[in-house]
């Protein structure tokens, strides 16, 4: 089909949500019925070339694609516009031919930004094809990082929330440690000892996080602390947890140098990637697990570099 010369792809579905009309993954609904998509069709007062010129002229630049879908029970046409090599998403109503496409400039999204948060603004990006488009704005206030989330359309706050500096557990402590090393904030104060040597076995609860706040490894999944040899773990592990008491809960920052390095770990960690982990440390210094049957050897535990124990048997993978 062609607009103003313009290629216009066209896809017709009947989604709860709206989305771009790349692939998307969904094989799940079904294709429309044609007897029923052809009457809705024939029942809307906007047709496909209407909304593709209504989109252009509010948004400006090319069509890329048009779909035909339901969102919040009305029928609307999606249409994605190319403008300065950038995506755009407009919703055209299919009843009343109401547009509603992201107007806001990034200079007035810093404005409305920092007139909600009276700070500096630090960072801007922008999802133009979202719903609604959206600005998000981080705006630095009084020492807090503040993510100002505003609506593209109509240039209204959407939230304000404060971005915490590490992943997992929120804390405003500064961390301990030398940077460029490992360092850690203490979470809650432990009342018991401590391990007495690095090969010291202990039992854990832990969530390790990417910096970005991705999760890829928790004993929680397993719904029972982990126990392991402390040496039988990335070194920045040993450090952290040596140092803590029985009881005491620690955020503990591994730089990639004393992680996984310049490998990571595939899938879940990225090369030259450093790592945040919650930990509490449950007890220490307890006797090894006894071997199972046979001798047989559980497997082996996701913070464990490649390495055999020949005195105990390796942790479960966290996460199995």
């Amino acid at each position: 089909m062609l607009i103003h010369g313009c290629l216009v792809f066209v896809l017709l579905a009947n989604f709860a949500m709206a989305a771009p009309p790349a692939a998307d993954g969904d094989y799940e609904t079904l294709p429309p019925d044609p007897v029923a998509l052809e009457a809705t069709l024939a029942s809307l007062k906007v047709d496909m070339t209407a909304a593709a010129n209504a989109a252009t002229l509010a948004g400006g630049g090319q069509i890329s694609a048009i779909r035909l879908i339901q969102l919040n029970g009305s029928w609307v046409y999606e249409v994605i516009l190319t403008d300065s090599g950038l995506p755009k998403r407009a919703i055209v109503d299919a009843m009343t031919g109401e547009v509603r496409v992201a107007k806001m400039s990034s200079a007035d999204a810093v404005k409305v930004a920092t007139e909600k948060v009276p700070g500096k603004a630090g960072m801007i990006t922008s999802d133009p094809v979202s719903d609604p488009p959206t600005w998000k704005v981080v705006v630095f206030h009084e020492g807090k990082a503040h993510m100002v989330t505003l609506n593209a359309v109509d240039s209204t706050v959407i939230s304000d929330e404060i971005q915490q500096r590490f992943p997992g557990e929120p804390t405003d402590a500064a961390p301990q440690g030398e940077p460029g090393g490992v360092q850690w904030i203490v979470l809650a104060e432990g009342t018991g000892a401590s391990p007495k040597a690095a090969d010291s076995m202990v039992k854990v609860n832990y969530t390790g996080y990417l910096v970005d706040g991705t999760s890829f490894d928790s004993n929680k999944k397993t719904g029972r602390p982990a126990e392991f040899r402390l040496n039988r773990v990335v070194k920045g592990w040993t450090q952290g947890v040596l140092a803590m008491k029985i009881g005491e809960k620690r955020k503990i920052i591994i730089p990639p140098s004393m992680a996984w390095g310049d490998a990571g770990r595939s899938p879940q960690i990225p090369p030259r990637a450093a790592v945040v982990f919650d930990v509490e440390l449950v007890d220490a210094d307890m006797p090894p697990p006894a071997v199972p049957a046979g001798g047989m050897k559980l497997p082996t535990g996701g913070l464990q570099p490649p390495s055999k124990i020949p005195d105990a048997p390796k942790p479960p993978e966290p996460g199995n």
